[in-house]
Formats: structure tokens, C-alpha cells, sequence
């Protein structure tokens, strides 16, 4: 299971500009991937989503160490989590990343900030590939 939340207001970063984005405006929001394994342990796992227009990653990353990379061609965010044990993020503390995007819009309305994020990896005991999806977000979505 993977769970992407988009934060304007949070602990982590610190967010900055104005909370409803205006044209030319750069506004930086918050964004939390969290892992959940419920059955058999899983490996190779990685998350991936591909950021919106005219939103960029700013390379602030928690917990610093977290293998996340960007693709400027792409546009595409991979989280790589390697293996995940069965019952982690249930029974015992969830692994998470928090990254923070920034947009500057082109255009007034709702806009896209992060795409649908999917969870695959490969399940140990069946050899078999999983995987899950978490819903994109865009700017009416974010928690203030």
C-alpha cells in the first residue's frame, strides 16, 4: 500500500508563498509518500510519480538519507525502498519520505501537482510482481 499526501502547512519544511497559488508566484508545498506492507515481504520495492507542469522538485528531502531521485526528462520522482518486510508500516512504524515541490503557475484554476504515485516490487514467496496506487494531487487537494 502507498499513501501520497500533499501538505501546504507541516512541520518538516516550512512552506512559503501564497497558500492559493497566483500566476508567477512560487509556492513550495510538502509532499509525504508512506509504505505499508500487509502480507509477504516484498523486494526491490521503489514508488514513482511524475511531478506537474511548472513544478519542480527544490531538494529538501526527509529523511535526508532516503534514496529519491528525480528525472529532469521524465519529470518522474522514484523512491526506492529495496525490501519491505510483511507487516511493515501495520504492526511496527510506517517507511516514509517527504520531499518538498514548488510550483510557480503559468495559469489561474486547479492545477496538477504530483500524479498518481504507485508502489511495485517483487513478493518473495510468490516471486510474483505487486504493486499499488495512490491518487494524484493537485493544488484543491492540499492540506493546509
Amino acid at each position: 500500500e502507498i499513501i501520497q499526501k500533499g501538505y501546504y502547512e507541516d512541520e518538516v519544511f516550512g512552506n512559503t508563498g501564497p497558500a492559493n497559488p497566483e500566476v508567477n508566484q512560487q509556492t513550495t508545498y510538502t509532499i509525504i509518500w508512506q509504505a505499508k506492507n500487509h502480507y509477504n515481504d516484498i523486494k526491490n520495492m521503489k514508488v514513482q510519480a511524475i511531478l506537474g507542469n511548472n513544478v519542480r522538485l527544490t531538494g529538501k528531502i526527509f529523511p535526508e538519507g532516503a534514496n529519491l531521485t528525480f528525472d529532469s526528462n521524465s519529470r518522474e520522482v522514484v523512491w526506492k525502498l529495496e525490501n519491505l518486510e510483511a507487516g511493515k508500516g501495520i504492526f511496527n512504524s510506517t517507511p516514509s519520505v517527504a520531499f518538498q515541490i514548488a510550483l510557480t503557475p503559468q495559469q489561474g484554476g486547479i492545477l496538477n501537482l504530483i500524479g498518481i504515485a504507485s508502489i511495485t516490487g517483487e513478493d518473495e514467496f510468490t516471486g510474483l510482481i505487486t504493486s499499488a496506487e495512490a491518487p494524484a494531487i493537485n493544488t484543491a487537494e492540499i492540506i493546509q
